[in-house]
């Protein structure tokens, strides 16, 4: 019995000296301003990278039930709007200029939430987890874009998931 407490002892010391270094690791990188170390926000079914960070913007929608700005993954600002759709299902959304999302199906002019926008669905290219929205502009005009309406409880924040620690239930007292 004292052996297994001291093994787990040890385990958890090793697991405290590693914390320790890669906390000191993320420190000295979050100092490096280039994009190799960007954050990133990943697809919260399987972990894939969806949408960088800097990628966020801003695209208000009259539809929106309520609108808020609130800080995400290191970007200050971000727009989170609240809609509903048919089915009366609500969403928190954000936008982005592109993201790592496949397009499903054909694209629809009614119930979108951007008048002049038609909406596909957007999943994860790895495990198809619905993730939002691809949309695009009716008409060609240069000033229109494609952007991508992510669905927040959908993902997870790259900085949180990097601190998530998983100890086997056998080291657990």
């Amino acid at each position: 019995m004292a052996d297994d407490k001291s093994t787990r002892n040890l385990l958890l010391a090793v697991c405290l000296v590693l914390l320790y270094v890669l906390d000191v690791r993320i420190c000295f990188c979050e100092e490096n301003t280039s994009d190799e170390f960007e954050e990133y926000l990943l697809c919260r079914q399987c972990g894939l990278e969806i949408a960088k960070a800097s990628d966020l913007n801003k695209r208000p929608s009259k539809a929106a039930h309520r609108q808020r700005n609130d800080t995400i993954a290191g970007v200050d600002g971000v727009l989170i709007q609240l809609f509903k759709n048919p089915q009366e299902n609500y969403f928190e959304v954000i936008t982005a200029e592109t993201a790592n999302v496949q397009q499903h199906g054909q694209p629809y002019r009614q119930d979108t939430w951007w008048p002049g926008f038609s909406w596909k669905i957007s999943i994860c290219p790895r495990c198809g987890f619905h993730l939002g929205w691809f949309y695009e502009p009716f008409s060609q005009k240069a000033e229109e874009r494609t952007f991508v309406g992510l669905i927040l409880d959908n993902l997870l924040y790259q900085k949180y998931a990097d601190n998530l620690l998983v100890v086997p239930k056998s080291y657990r007292s």
